[in-house]
């Protein structure tokens, strides 16, 4: 397990778990941690863990690694370098869409260009 103090969450996405108590005893809360390593992953934390109530509670655990889980889901969480490839991705496929899209663009010049030649022969 790695540390806590270097995710954290916001209040309004707190949930509880009751079937995952902490160490003591109570029901663990879910947080979503916010920093670049783990940016949308979830961990448990014991509830006085994070305003110091409890500081003998050292529970923590992130949720994908919970060995009772049972949804079948993955993970939805990306690792850094994840989410730089899929940037990268995104970035190649915006620059080929505006290559296609100056083609058409020429395509559309040259078809104007041809009908207005067209026109004039014609009106001969």
């Amino acid at each position: 397990m790695a540390s806590s103090s270097s995710s954290y969450s916001s209040k309004r996405q707190d949930e509880f778990q009751a079937d995952h108590p902490c160490d003591c005893n109570l029901p663990s809360r879910v947080k979503t941690s916010r920093t670049p390593d783990n940016p949308g992953r979830k961990f448990r934390v014991c509830q006085n863990s994070m305003n110091g109530k409890s500081p003998s509670c050292k529970f923590w655990q992130w949720l994908d690694e919970d060995e009772g889980r049972t949804d079948g889901r993955k993970p939805y969480w990306r690792k850094p370098e994840e989410s730089c490839n899929l940037t990268l991705k995104i970035c190649t496929l915006e620059n080929e869409i505006s290559i296609c899209r100056m083609k058409i663009e020429q395509e559309n010049n040259t078809n104007l260009v041809n009908r207005k030649e067209l026109d004039k022969f014609m009106m001969y």
